[in-house]
């Protein structure tokens, strides 16, 4: 007995990195980095938005998790806001 699994056919995927270059190369940071490398290479066309956009050339090679073969549009987004929830039920001393 065994299992096939199909692999994903996405037409696009749409992910958030950390860092890029103008090339196309990612960082991802956190848990950015569980599925969406995969996605990156299983669509037909992958739109990346980066926190950070530097030159070609300033990020470590060492350090890519996606190389930019893999990514078609690429652009910088902005006015991030991070949520972390924290609960609080009294003020601190």
């Amino acid at each position: 007995m065994h299992l096939l699994e199909h692999a994903f056919n996405a037409d696009f995927a749409f992910v958030k990195a950390w860092k890029g270059d103008a090339a196309g190369n990612l960082i991802f940071k956190g848990s950015a980095r569980n599925f969406n490398p995969n996605m990156c290479g299983a669509a037909k066309i992958t739109v990346a938005e980066v926190e950070e956009l530097v030159p070609v050339g300033s990020l470590d090679p060492n350090q890519i998790h996606i190389p930019g073969i893999f990514i078609q549009r690429i652009f910088q987004g902005n006015n991030y806001e991070k949520r972390v929830e924290q609960l609080t039920v009294r003020k601190r001393n």
